[in-house]
């Protein structure tokens, strides 16, 4: 155990000052030094006290005859130090310190003088005080040489025992330096072994202890408590200052009542620390990336040591998942990484949505637009935000998290009783509750729900339910859906099979229910509306509704019909009977098209003959990748003649990644923009439309492209290409692709006259 050494100068002419470690003494002051740890330790170690008079009286010396007592308390042999025959022609057995002086004699810490005298009463010097504390640790002239006292001291420096002290060999220490060196002596090793003298006094020394957890980091301690790696223990913030330590490994001593007597800290150990904005893994990678707030990119093997919550884990854990803001504390010995401490930043929340009219003042966010907000794991806008999200606001990274995953059903069971609730089995599945709010909405509370009554869980950022709310709040909720159906073995522990259907409701959220048997087989791709019988889930298929018209998004409109201000859209992509890919969208995404009846599945009224809910027939080519072609099945020469190969394998480039396509296509060729699509039904790729054409992209705001003095609406994932020719085309960055001259070319999915987008815009420099 290398010890704590704190970059200090003692002088004497200074007024010494002792931490909130040390005792309560009248004459020193608290300042969380190295000083104040060692008046503090050796105080509660019995090993040297004050004067009595509540004073610990710092620039008083010590006597020989005190440090030996206090070097036979270290040795842990105060019970054979008891008064015999005089080994010194001026100690007898009726002074005070006579044991003392004879047990330090006997196992040669200490001598006499060469008169035959000990001096008992004699100030002790720097020179006598060093060797009595080597010898202590197990040196002796053989280790250190016969010059004394140089080879003493030289093997004090070597240790680092006297660093930063100033003395003279022989002048008189003080209590105070005295102090400071019998405590660096405590925790350092003892010659030839990894154990700190500090073992020798018998107390429970736990070395190598990484400080996990207070009552601040995990509210399950008592105050009074600190969780370690090796066990939880007890202490007095008057004797120890536990808070500082957290994170840190080091050497820690607790008494017979396993209350806490001190904590040195292991300062051999090199640390950096983070605060995080991501953590990232890729695949099965073996390491963990984490991403810091200034943008670098931290590596750590994904089996390093992990402290995190007051757990033990490896790194692999980081791969669940971070709180942005975060602190995470590399430990390294000698360069390598030893161990991982986190401590996750929370975020404030979770707050129910209850209307979205006043979501901004929730957290009293004053500058909204430079607030980022993430909905669902991906970027957003306040407008995404739902009734019934929940929020939570990090004020290190001004950022809102909102998630929306939720499950409807029957309220069944209370565990371990509706009074005090703390689990709670919703249609057949058991879900942990963690907040007071869901506790007080599913208890014996006035106006809590109760058994058997349909209750929607609202789930927090840990996965755990933190609201309920009744179905009826929000009739959207109980529309949705078929994605799918099956069957698998019920939670129930007897080996039975249950039936399940896959719904994504109007909101967005994909919810698996069971049902009683498999009357939904085959029924995947239609709207219905979800209710409840006992446990099971009932599926009312919603009667077909057709819809056609101009989307206006500034009038909420479509021809002649007013869309509902919190109107839901989903969107059918592809499938079939047994299986369909469904996503939510917004208004904007369908704002100037012209649907058709062929465009929209179904539609949904409210009371005010508002439409509340639309259901399209992939209209919004929102699902499809765009991107140009590289690489396609080349040609061959016939006859002297070349002859094209239609059927083969196409590459697309979207951005950074290639997608392939097998397949015949009789126009698509290498530098075409192409629509990729790979789902249920299959893989296909189509040509885009040119729309414009210019040569030079004259500005490009975040959703606005212009070309030759006109507008084009870019897409959420619009991207862009250059090179000087269909062999050298690359992805680049908007802002870089402004201004580059060359034949550049606007792609849409469909006419710009009809809601078309721009999808892909390219540009070849070669003149």
């Amino acid at each position: 155990m290398i010890k704590k050494i704190t970059a200090l100068t003692i002088a004497l002419t200074m007024f010494i000052s002792i931490s909130s470690f040390a005792a309560s003494f009248t004459d020193v002051i608290s300042d969380g030094s190295e000083v104040s740890d060692a008046v503090n330790v050796l105080s509660e170690l019995g090993i040297i006290s004050g004067m009595g008079d509540g004073t610990f009286s710092p620039y008083s010396t010590l006597t020989r005859a005190q440090m030996a007592k206090i070097a036979v308390c270290i040795m842990g042999k105060t019970e054979e130090a008891v008064a015999t025959t005089d080994a010194f022609s001026d100690v007898n057995s009726t002074h005070w310190y006579s044991g003392y002086v004879n047990s330090v004699a006997k196992n040669g810490i200490i001598t006499g003088y060469p008169d035959g005298r000990f001096g008992a009463e004699d100030k002790l010097t720097y020179a006598q005080a060093i060797t009595i504390i080597i010898r202590l640790l197990g040196y002796d002239a053989s280790d250190v040489g016969y010059k004394w006292p140089q080879g003493y001291i030289e093997k004090a420096e070597v240790l680092n025992l006297t660093e930063n002290m100033q003395f003279s060999v022989n002048d008189e220490i003080s209590r105070l330096e005295a102090t400071l060196l019998i405590y660096r002596a405590l925790f350092t090793d003892m010659k030839d072994t990894k154990n700190a003298l500090i073992t020798k006094m018998g107390k429970n020394v736990y070395e190598d202890t990484v400080i996990l957890a207070t009552n601040k980091e995990n509210p399950s301690l008592f105050v009074n408590q600190v969780q370690t790696d090796k066990q939880t223990f007890t202490f007095d913030d008057e004797v120890v200052n536990m808070a500082e330590a957290v994170g840190k490994e080091g050497t820690l001593v607790v008494n017979d009542d396993n209350e806490v007597i001190a904590f040195v800290a292991d300062d051999n150990l090199e640390s950096e620390s983070y605060t995080v904005s991501a953590v990232y893994r890729e695949g099965n990678s073996d390491k963990i990336s984490l991403i810091t707030q200034e943008g670098k990119a931290v590596l750590i093997s994904v089996k390093a040591q992990l402290y995190f919550g007051g757990e033990a884990y490896t790194a692999e854990k980081l791969s669940e998942g971070l709180n942005s803001g975060s602190n995470v504390t590399l430990f390294k010995e000698n360069g390598a990484l030893k161990y991982v401490f986190v401590e996750e930043y929370k975020n404030l929340g979770p707050v129910t949505v209850a209307n979205t009219d006043n979501v901004k003042s929730i957290f009293n966010v004053t500058d909204e637009e430079s607030t980022k907000v993430i909905r669902k794991g991906v970027a957003a806008t306040w407008d995404d935000i739902e009734v019934f999200d929940v929020l939570y606001y990090s004020e290190k990274t001004n950022t809102i998290y909102a998630y929306c995953d939720r499950v409807t059903g029957m309220y069944e069971e209370a565990y371990p009783m509706k009074a005090n609730v703390s689990r709670v089995t919703v249609s057949g599945t058991e879900y942990a509750v963690s907040s007071m709010t869901a506790v007080n909405k599913l208890n014996e509370t006035k106006g809590a729900f109760n058994i058997g009554d349909r209750v929607t869980l609202l789930f927090g950022e840990d996965g755990l339910v933190v609201d309920a709310v009744s179905l009826t709040d929000a009739d959207y909720s109980m529309y949705g859906v078929i994605t799918g159906s099956g069957s698998e073995l019920s939670e129930d522990g007897k080996g039975s099979s249950q039936y399940y259907v896959n719904v994504t409701h109007a909101d967005g959220t994909e919810v698996k229910y069971v049902v009683p048997d498999d009357r939904y087989e085959e029924m995947a791709g239609q709207l219905c509306v979800v209710d409840f019988d006992n446990s099971y889930a009932v599926l009312e298929l919603t009667a077909v509704s057709y819809i056609e018209g101009y989307v206006n998004k500034r009038t909420n409109t479509i021809g002649a019909k007013k869309l509902a201000n919190d109107v839901k859209i989903l969107e059918y992509t592809d499938g079939n009977k047994l299986q369909a890919t469904v996503s939510s969208v917004r208004t904007s995404h369908i704002d100037g098209m012209t649907l058709s009846k062929t465009d929209v599945k179904n539609v949904v009224y409210n009371k005010k003959g508002e439409i509340e809910l639309l259901y399209l027939n992939d209209v919004t080519g929102n699902s499809s990748i765009y991107g140009v072609v590289i690489d396609d099945p080349g040609s061959y020469s016939k006859d002297g003649k070349k002859v094209e190969v239609k059927s083969g394998t196409y590459t697309v480039l979207n951005k950074n990644t290639k997608y392939t396509y097998n397949g015949t296509h009789t126009s698509i060729r290498k530098g075409d923009c192409v629509e990729y699509k790979k789902g249920i039904s299959g893989t296909e790729i189509k040509a885009l439309m040119q729309v414009a054409t210019s040569t030079v992209i004259d500005e490009c705001t975040d959703n606005i492209i212009t070309v030759n003095e006109k507008q084009y609406i870019l897409a959420d994932n619009a991207t862009v290409y250059v090179g000087e020719s269909s062999l050298s085309l690359k992805s680049v960055s908007w802002d870089d692709a402004v201004g580059v001259e060359g034949r550049v070319a606007l792609f849409s999915e469909k006419s710009i006259t009809n809601g078309g987008k721009i999808r892909v815009v390219r540009i070849y420099t070669a003149q």
